[in-house]
């Protein structure tokens, strides 16, 4: 079964090969640029997975959290709103980001008093933990507010 990031991939090479022959319209012009961006996020959510420090040394482990915790942070905030004049959207995309920001908080909650102990290998863990948990929200919440469509989902 193909993981989320080989679909997309897969949709924007059939995207890139259709785009030699015709021109994208609007709609799938917004739609390509939401592809675009969910692949980068979650290319550069797989590098913060990869480089996740297998040590106790708690410098490196802070480090490495707060820029994944930045990183995830920005995801709130980037592309948040769209001119949407529908209401009842809007609506579901503000509710699909309320529980988006809830996971986040539920990590940070787990984080703020984590200690690796003596097993070098438990943030690394984590750090996958959390990634498991923020990536189906995110997900759903770009989901929620920019549909790709059958073609390109």
């Amino acid at each position: 079964m193909a993981t989320i990031l080989e679909t997309y991939w897969n949709i924007k090479v059939n995207i890139d090969s259709e785009m030699k022959n015709t021109k994208l319209d609007p709609i799938q012009i917004r739609q390509y640029q939401e592809l675009l961006y969910r692949i980068e996020v979650l290319q550069v959510c797989q590098m913060f997975q990869r480089s996740a420090p297998e040590s106790t040394d708690a410098k490196a482990l802070v480090t490495h959290y707060q820029m994944l915790d930045a990183f995830i942070e920005a995801l709130t905030l980037e592309r948040l709103r769209h001119d949407n004049s529908n209401e009842d959207a809007q609506t579901k995309c503000d509710t699909a980001h309320g529980s988006f920001r809830r996971v986040i908080e539920d990590y940070r909650r787990r984080f703020g008093s984590f200690t690796p102990g003596n097993d070098a290998g438990r943030y690394s863990k984590e750090v996958s933990s959390v990634l498991q948990s923020v990536l189906p929200a995110w997900i759903q919440y770009r989901q929620t507010c920019i549909e790709l469509s059958k073609e390109a989902s």
